[in-house]
């Protein structure tokens, strides 16, 4: 197996805030962990430069004017999009590269020079709106590779699958109206946690109708949770779907130990899910599947939970540490209802 581990020393050059959660050593963690377990060589996982993205394509995802002035603040080093999210000299380019990132993989990925990929890109993107930054993100990099994929290479089925805590707003409004990307979001309820979207009644519009799928989780939910949504939705949903490829927003905010969220995930129930996305990517893509980097703001967890996520990726066996975390009996049953709720919701729709 080959794995290309998509990486620019730029991405550690952009800045917030001081004592920002979205700090460079995030970054820096995952590649120096990947050093240490050995999971970086020639013939397993190899660290590729990415080149920064066209503007072409960047624009078939956000509006050209909000782009310009990414750049503007850049060029004075300093600017605010809103309370959290901020410039400085280096984010125009980081934000362009961390998007070429994303193009640069799926494009590795479908020409057969890797098996798979992960875009260790910051800053990250799913909340960029077209013409907006929020949370922490400016340039919605998994929407600007899926829109390569579908416009580009012509594609007819990506599928998107996001396991961030937060909900993906931009990435599940860039194609809400696209029966070509199908967005599967699955984060902390909105009415509990930024940006507050999400909700399971958004099915999408028009064309689109029926390709976008919530499952806005109980603060609290859990490994066994989130294995009720992958065993009765999940897996149905690929077969139904039946990708060509497939693209994740891996955030490991959704473990227990993360300050901004309020999930309950442990690194054995991170290390399932990307198991089993892999597994799926595998059965209906031939293996064709890259995950972009997005949240997650406890080193300890960012760095182990990547190591996992490329020894999947590699087919080695991974090894999360053992923890206990009581999952609520209450947010179990949440879940049942909750997936009960999407599939009645979809039933008439793509079922």
């Amino acid at each position: 197996m080959s794995t290309g581990i998509f990486y620019h020393p730029s991405y550690e050059k952009h800045m917030l805030s001081p004592g920002h959660p979205e700090r460079p050593e995030r970054v820096k963690t995952i590649i120096e962990s990947l050093e240490r377990e050995s999971l970086l060589k020639d013939d397993m996982a190899q660290i590729v430069t990415p080149s920064k993205a066209r503007l072409e394509s960047v624009y078939t995802i956000h509006d050209k004017e909000y782009i310009k002035d990414i750049k503007y603040k850049s060029k004075q080093g300093e600017g605010w999009f809103t309370l959290d999210t901020s410039a400085n000299e280096y984010t125009y380019e980081a934000a362009l590269l961390s998007a070429g990132g994303g193009i640069d993989a799926v494009e590795g990925v479908l020409g057969g020079l890797y098996d798979n990929a992960y875009v260790v890109c910051r800053p990250p993107g799913h909340h960029a709106e077209y013409s907006r930054a929020m949370g922490f993100c400016y340039i919605n990099n998994i929407a600007v590779a899926a829109s390569y994929l579908v416009n580009e290479k012509e594609l007819d089925r990506v599928l998107i699958l996001d396991y961030d805590a937060h909900h993906g707003n931009g990435t599940q409004n860039a194609f809400y109206s696209d029966e070509r990307v199908l967005y599967i979001g699955i984060h902390q309820d909105g009415r509990t946690l930024f940006p507050g979207t999400g909700s399971c009644e958004d099915l999408g519009i028009n064309k689109g109708k029926g390709y976008n799928v919530n499952f806005p989780m109980y603060p609290g939910s859990g490994d066994q949770s989130y294995s009720l949504v992958f065993e009765r939705m999940i897996d149905d949903l690929f077969d139904v779907y039946h990708p060509e490829f497939v693209l994740v927003s891996a955030g490991f905010d959704c473990h227990y130990s993360d300050r901004l969220t309020n999930l309950g995930l442990t690194m054995s129930g991170i290390a399932r899910i990307n198991s089993r996305l892999a597994k799926l990517a595998l059965k209906y893509t031939g293996g064709k599947i890259v995950y972009f980097l997005e949240g997650g703001y406890e080193l300890g967890v960012l760095g182990e939970g990547s190591c996992n996520l490329v020894r999947e990726l590699l087919d080695l066996e991974q090894k999360p540490r053992e923890e206990r975390y009581l999952e609520k009996e209450k947010a179990i049953d949440y879940t049942k209802s909750l997936v009960g709720n999407v599939r009645n919701r979809l039933e008439d729709l793509i079922f």
